[in-house]
C-alpha cells in the first residue's frame, strides 16, 4: 500500500503470482526491487533470499522444468539483473519456464549516464524468449500475465519484465487477480495419424526417439501406453530420460546425445522409420545422429518440425504430444516387430548392460576410484522417487552414460547449454518441491564451486539433500580434450580444497572418502541425515581420452 492507503503497481505484480500459483521466488534484494520485496511480505509466494542472482535464476528454472509452473526470480537493477544472463540463457535453451523480475532506475533516468542505469530490456532480449519494459503502473498486472503466458507458451522458457523503481511505487487500480492459462491444443489431424501409422505398420525398423516435451506427464503417460501396445523400442534423449519405466524396461535401448556407437546410436542409424516425440534439435543436433537425409521420419511434437539438412520428416504430427498418441496407439495396438528386428533390439540391450559390467570392473588406482563405479554404486543407493541433478564436467559423462532412472524429470542434466554449476541449486529447488525423497546432486570440484556459496541458504532453509564431488583438481573435461587435439594440457590444474571444513562453514556436513565402501556407507549415513551434506570422492578419469573415441567431435565446447 502507499501512504493514502491505495495500491501500489508492486502489490498487483505479487497478486499475479499469487493467482498464478507460484511457490517461491528467488532472488537478491535491492533498491530498485524492494516495492516487490516489501509486498511479499504481507503475502505470496515464500521468498528465497539467495547468495547470487545466477543461482537464484538456476533455482527458478528447475522449478519450472519440475513444477511445470514457471519459477520466478526477483532482482535488482544494473549487476543484479546482468548477473541473471547464464540462468536465463540455460532456461530458455533447456525449455524451462521462468519469470524474471528486475529492478530498473526511475524512468527519468532511464537514458542518463547514472547509478545502475542501462537498457536492461535490450540486455534481456537476447536470453530471453521474452522481454517486456513496465513504463505505466497501470500495466504492471497485464505485464507480469503477458510473462507468464509467454513463458509456458511452448516452446517453453524464460521471460523478463524490466520494473523501473518509480513505478512500481506509483499506485493503480489495475489489477488481475485470476490465471489465465495458456489454452491447450488439440491432437494432430486424424487423418494424419493414421497416414503416420500406415508408414510405422509398414516398416521393419522402427524406433521411438524421446526427447523434452515428450517428457511432459501427460505425454509420457501416453508414451508409455503406446509403448504396451506396440512393443516398440524406445531410446531417450537426455532431457527425455526416465520415460521409460521398469515394467517396460525391456523397451529401454539407451539414452543419446553425447556417445557415438552405443546401443541406442546403433539402433537409431538402422531404423527404417524412426518416431521422434517431442524432440527438440538443441538435445542432439541431427547432424549427429542422421546421416541419411532421406530416413523416413515421423515427427510427433506440438511445434512444427525445425528443418535441417538432417531433419525433414515425411509425415509431422503437429497437435498435443499425449492425444496424438492416444491415436496413434488406437491405430498400432497389437502389431508386432518381426522376429530377426526383436533378437537384434536383445542383442543391443546386452550390449547396453555389458557396458556398466565391464568398466565397473575397473580397478582403483593411487590416483582415485573408477568414476563408473561410483555412478553405479549411486544408482543402486536410490529409489525411483529420488531426484538427481547432474553438473557439467567429466562428470556428465559417466552419469549420462551409466545412470539410469525410471521416471521423467528426476535426473536433470544441462543438455542445451552445457552449464557449469547447475546441479547443487537445482537440487535446492528439488528439495522443495520434493520434500520427503532422496535428493542428490553432483558434479566435479570446479562446478561445485561455481554455485557453493548456496550450501549456506540450503542449510538456512534446512532443504534435505546429498551433493557428490568427483574431485580430480582439474577442470578435466577440457583437459582431455586439449591433449587429444594438441598432445598436452593447458589452463586446467585447479588446487585442492578441504570440503569439511568448507561444508561446516555453511552450516552443512563434509565428508572425505577414499575408497568404494566407504562411499557407500557414507552416501547411506547422508542420505538419512537433516539438512545438507556433501561428500568428496577422488576420482581417475584418465581413461578419459580413450572414452572420447565414442564421443562427438562437437559433444564439448
Amino acid at each position: 500500500m502507499t501512504s493514502d492507503g491505495s495500491t501500489r503497481s508492486a502489490q498487483r505484480i505479487v497478486d499475479v503470482l499469487t493467482a498464478y500459483e507460484v511457490p517461491y521466488v528467488f532472488g537478491v534484494p535491492g533498491a530498485k526491487i524492494d516495492a516487490v520485496y516489501d509486498a511479499l511480505v504481507d503475502g505470496g509466494p515464500e521468498l528465497i533470499v539467495c547468495r547470487h542472482e545466477q543461482n537464484a535464476a538456476f533455482m527458478a528454472g528447475a522449478i519450472g522444468r519440475l513444477t511445470g509452473t514457471p519459477g520466478v526470480v526477483l532482482v535488482t537493477s544494473g549487476p543484479g539483473t546482468t548477473n541473471l544472463a547464464t540462468g536465463l540463457l540455460t532456461a530458455n535453451t533447456e525449455q524451462d519456464p521462468v519469470v524474471a523480475l528486475c529492478g530498473a532506475v526511475g524512468r527519468a533516468d532511464r537514458l542518463k549516464r547514472t547509478h545502475q542505469s542501462m537498457d536492461a530490456a535490450a540486455f534481456l532480449t537476447t536470453v530471453t524468449k521474452h522481454t517486456g519494459e513496465v513504463n505505466d503502473a497501470d500495466n504492471a498486472a497485464e505485464a507480469t500475465v503477458g510473462a507468464f503466458r509467454a513463458a509456458l507458451t511452448e516452446p517453453q522458457g524464460a521471460a523478463a519484465l524490466v520494473l523501473p523503481a518509480d513505478v512500481l511505487s506509483a499506485p493503480t487500480a489495475a489489477a488481475i487477480t485470476t490465471r489465465h492459462p495458456v489454452p491447450a491444443l488439440a491432437g494432430a489431424p486424424v487423418a494424419a495419424i493414421r497416414a503416420a501409422a500406415d508408414v510405422i505398420t509398414a516398416a521393419k525398423r522402427p524406433v521411438l526417439l524421446v526427447g523434452v516435451r515428450g517428457a511432459a506427464p501427460d505425454s509420457c503417460k501416453a508414451l508409455r501406453d503406446l509403448v504396451s501396445a506396440t512393443e516398440l523400442p524406445v531410446v531417450e534423449t537426455f532431457q527425455g530420460a526416465g520415460v521409460i519405466s521398469r515394467d517396460l524396461e525391456s523397451h529401454y535401448l539407451g539414452r543419446v546425445g553425447l556417445f557415438r556407437n552405443q546401443p541406442g546410436d546403433v539402433l537409431v542409424a538402422q531404423a527404417d522409420v524412426l518416431i521422434t516425440v517431442g524432440y527438440d534439435a538443441v538435445e542432439y543436433d541431427p547432424g549427429l545422429w542422421n546421416d541419411d537425409p532421406t530416413r523416413t521420419v515421423v515427427h510427433i511434437d506440438s511445434l512444427p518440425a525445425g528443418i535441417d539438412n538432417h531433419y525433414q520428416p515425411v509425415s509431422e504430427l503437429r497437435g498435443n504430444i499425449a492425444d496424438t498418441l492416444v491415436e496413434l496407439t488406437r491405430l498400432l495396438s497389437g502389431i508386432e516387430l518381426a522376429d530377426t528386428y526383436v533378437d537384434d533390439i536383445a542383442r543391443q540391450r546386452q550390449a547396453l548392460a555389458d557396458i556398466d559390467t565391464t568398466e565397473r570392473a575397473i580397478p582403483v588406482t593411487a590416483t582415485g576410484l573408477n568414476p563408473t563405479a561410483v555412478v553405479l554404486a549411486l544408482r543402486e543407493h536410490l529409489d525411483d522417487d529420488a531426484t538427481i541433478a547432474c553438473d557439467v564436467g567429466s562428470v556428465y559423462i559417466y552419469m549420462a552414460r551409466h545412470f539410469r532412472v525410471y521416471e521423467p524429470r528426476r535426473l536433470l542434466f544441462s543438455n542445451g547449454q552445457q552449464t557449469l554449476g547447475v546441479a547443487l541449486p537445482w537440487a535446492m529447488a528439488a528439495a522443495m518441491v520434493r520434500p520427503g525423497t532422496h535428493i542428490v546432486s553432483i558434479s566435479g570440484d570446479g562446478g561445485f564451486l561455481f554455485s557453493a556459496q548456496e550450501l549456506e541458504t540450503a542449510a538456512r532453509l534446512g532443504l534435505n539433500l546429498t551433493h557428490v564431488i568427483l574431485r580430480d583438481n582439474t577442470y578435466d573435461m577440457v583437459g582431455f580434450q586439449e591433449v587429444l587435439k594438441y598432445g598436452r594440457k593447458s589452463g586446467v590444474q585447479l588446487g585442492d580444497y578441504d570440503i569439511t571444513h568448507y561444508a561446516a562453514a555453511f552450516g552443512a556436513r563434509g565428508y572425505r572418502v577414499d575408497s568404494l565402501e566407504e562411499f557407500t556407507s557414507t552416501l547411506a549415513q547422508a542420505l538419512g541425515e537433516d539438512g545438507p551434506s556433501v561428500i568428496d570422492v577422488p576420482v581417475d578419469y584418465s581413461r578419459n581420452t580413450d572414452l572420447a573415441a565414442h564421443l562427438h567431435d562437437d559433444s564439448f565446447e
